[in-house]
């Protein structure tokens, strides 16, 4: 059905396939190019084309364009590194191409490069669809019969009698066969009794007749298992195995068997599935909040390695000392002549207290506090300087996943902050009453008590910042899909296997279609208190003391962060042997925001009405926040706004209501790390991590997950926090 370039069989007479109207975010996943499906009722099974749209003109909106260019360019490096790994694990050797598609691939390097001109970006509105699988069998008399393309079906219909010697039998009763074959480098075959041979040319091509020159075959199906079915030859009476080879795989690795390298058929042979399940598609996309500062693209190259540290330090407080009087001159005058008249006036009061005899304590007193306030109010900044930690962090995040790396969620939530939450028209800090927010709003003895009760909550909660978000620009895109398996390696017959990256077929314009979705949505912020994560993290073993201020604890995780990779490859964990990593301060403070995240999302579902499906979430591990925000494609009907209206202390209140952190599951759940869909987990396809790095345990304490090496139990966020209120409580009383 498929060419190793992702191809359909769509003849050049039929340059426009007929074309399908669904949603947006349905276009560009379950019906993106290469999916098959089935009509409503179940009759007919077809395959998604791409279709000709207008492109969304990128050209003037760099930062966007770049935040594409960026994740394809993360997402295809991460690929190629990780199934590349796979040849330690095994005796033959894994091939660039056999991971990424060609449009993605350098073939003189062997390394990602690509240009953006080979992309079409297009909103998923309109899909082509062509009939598939074109392989057909009698239900009358069991012939097989298989087209190449829906013209050469056409051309050539089935026919309406079976034929039996010389004679027509009964009617037939046609039946498109349900099962293909699919392989794990991209390739989807219908059933078909001939096979893929190389020919006196050297060229791959697929055998038309059986070796007595028959060229009808039945399909004879001896019962419900695969393994048994049969294609029989109607003229020999031969009998053949279902089975086939995939062209791509074939033409590459049996010239290299025939040279004795070690490759197997098994790394050949397609599997049979049916049309209906998950392996014969899995769509390949990615999302990203849109910043407008060009300076976080930049900010982020190769070359820009001494700003990003410079940066980095100046965001969590590594200084070098106390600046000097000329520097503080400098500052103040670069804040204007306000500020400028206060260094006057400092200056005024040096010189006082030098003539000063009894008074000058408390001339020097008066000095010392203005200048303290300087830097209390940021008119005056301390020299930043990066640890060697944090330089050498900075060297290495080349190989980082983008998803995860710290140092650009920090750069991230830098520009979050500027654009987002420091514009009152962008975003409302929700312990103060707003007009469309609060109905205590109007009565200044109500708000009083909604402040109050927001803070108390709040305190109880371990959250020191809670935002609503207006109007949060997203973007979600889908570049490709893989066969098989979602991830860069499958296991056949107990052997790694490559999974090949395939970007869409390509338009009639050559170019690749890249589904590009533009949202704007309502979403919470949440900021956790920074000496309660402290507390957290101390108690769990992975932190001995609190950083000295103005040390943030976000830079004790940048200077000791460890790569997560793409796919989170250490905490997929798969029995209770294989434990691969041990806790550290990054593990340890992405699973709780993670898991708070999530608990949000459940919170947000209970109180507005909107799905779980329909919410995602970004991390900001460095700067202890998350963001849950709202990603449907329908019209914002402020759902997010309106539950925070009139449920806002039922909201709060069920963050900590322990009832609603136990698990459905029961004590299963509890033993193997405390995450399962019945309690904290979420759809894979709105989750960050694929809901690993998950742990209810994380909140209200229990059994650690399965990755974690320390092995003891884990104390809870929640009972951290319970714990310094009652402590300051004493301490006030």
């Amino acid at each position: 059905m498929a060419d190793s370039q992702g191809n359909y069989g769509q003849s050049k007479s039929r340059s426009l396939p007929p074309t399908m109207n669904r949603s947006q975010p349905q276009i560009a996943t379950a019906y993106a190019p290469g999916a098959m499906f089935t009509w409503e009722g179940g009759k007919g099974a077809c395959i998604a084309v791409p279709v000709e749209q207008e492109e969304i003109d990128l050209s003037s909106r760099f930062t966007v364009r770049e935040q594409i260019r960026e994740t394809l360019h993360e997402f295809c490096k991460s690929w190629l590194h990780r199934g590349l790994s796979i040849s330690t694990t095994r005796t033959s050797p894994v091939y660039p191409n056999q991971l990424l598609d060609s449009c993605f691939l350098n073939p003189l390097t062997a390394d990602v490069e690509f240009g953006m001109a080979a992309f079409a970006f297009m909103r998923p509105e309109r899909m082509g669809y062509l009939p598939g699988p074109l392989s057909y069998r009698c239900d009358t008399c069991l012939k097989v019969k298989e087209y190449r393309s829906a013209d050469h079906q056409l051309g050539d219909p089935l026919p309406d009698h079976c034929q039996r010697g010389d004679a027509l039998g009964g009617p037939c009763r046609w039946r498109q066969l349900d099962v293909v074959y699919v392989h794990w480098s991209g390739g989807l075959e219908a059933l078909s009794p001939f096979r893929y041979v190389f020919n006196q040319e050297g060229e791959v091509t697929k055998t038309s007749r059986c070796t007595c020159g028959s060229e009808e075959f039945a399909l004879v199906k001896r019962g419900n298992q695969f393994s048994r079915w049969r294609f029989k030859c109607f003229g020999c009476q031969a009998e053949r195995e279902v089975y086939q080879t995939d062209k791509f795989t074939y033409e590459q690795l049996k010239p290299l068997m025939e040279k004795q390298v070690p490759h197997e058929w098994n790394e050949i042979n397609m599997i049979p599935v049916s049309y209906r399940a998950s392996p014969v598609f899995y769509v390949q996309s990615a999302r990203f909040i849109v910043y407008k500062d060009a300076e976080l693209v930049s900010l982020l190259r190769p070359e820009k390695k001494n700003a990003l540290v410079s940066k980095l330090a100046s965001l969590h407080g590594m200084v070098a000392g106390e600046p000097t009087d000329a520097e503080i001159e400098a500052q103040l005058a670069e804040a204007g002549p306000k500020a400028t008249s206060q260094w006057q006036t400092y200056q005024g009061l040096l010189n006082l207290a030098k003539g000063a005899a009894g008074s000058s304590d408390e001339i020097l007193k008066m000095a010392r506090q203005m200048r303290e306030a300087w830097f209390r109010d940021g008119l005056v900044k301390k020299t930043a300087q990066a640890s060697l930690p944090l330089r050498a962090r900075v060297d290495e995040r080349e190989d980082y996943a983008r998803r995860y790396d710290p140092i650009r969620a920090t750069i991230e939530h830098d520009a979050f902050k500027r654009e987002r939450l420091d514009l009152p028209q962008s975003s409302n800090d929700l312990r103060e009453p707003h007009p469309e927010l609060c109905v205590e709003h109007g009565c200044p003895g109500h708000e009083d008590v909604y402040r109050a009760r927001v803070a108390e909550d709040l305190d109880r909660t371990g959250v020191s910042d809670l935002r609503l978000v207006k109007n949060l620009d997203m973007v979600e895109f889908s570049f490709g899909y893989t066969r098989v398996s979602s991830t860069p390696e499958t296991t056949q017959k107990n052997r790694s296997m490559p999974v090949r990256l395939m970007a869409f077929p390509p338009l009639p314009s050559h170019k690749r279609p890249v589904y590009v979705i533009e949202q704007q949505n309502e979403a919470l912020y949440f900021r956790l208190n920074a000496d309660a994560v402290g507390a957290f993290l101390m108690r769990n073993g992975v932190l001995s003391e609190m950083p000295v201020a103005p040390r943030t604890l976000g830079s004790v995780m940048l200077e000791t962060y460890r790569d997560f990779k793409l796919f989170l490859q250490d905490f997929r964990v798969r029995d209770d042997r294989a434990q691969v990593r041990g806790r550290d301060v990054t593990s340890m403070t992405y699973l709780l925001l993670h898991t708070m995240s999530h608990h949000v999302m459940h919170d947000i579902a209970r109180f507005s009405g909107l799905d779980l499906g329909s919410m995602s979430e970004v991390i900001f591990p460095a700067d202890l926040a998350f963001v849950v925000h709202r990603r449907g494609m329908t019209e914002d009907l402020g759902n997010i706004s309106s539950m925070w209206r009139d449920h806002n202390s039922g909201f709060l209140r069920y963050l900590v209501a322990r009832r609603e952190l136990r698990c459905g599951s029961g004590t299963l759940c509890d033993h193997r790390g405390g995450a399962c869909p019945a309690c904290i987990m979420i759809p894979e396809t709105s989750c960050v991590a694929g809901n690993q790095l998950l742990s209810r345990a994380a909140l209200i304490g229990g059994e650690p997950p399965l990755w974690d090496q320390v092995g003891t139990k884990l104390v809870g966020y929640f009972e951290i926090v319970r714990e310094l209120r009652e402590m300051r409580e004493r301490q006030g009383s």
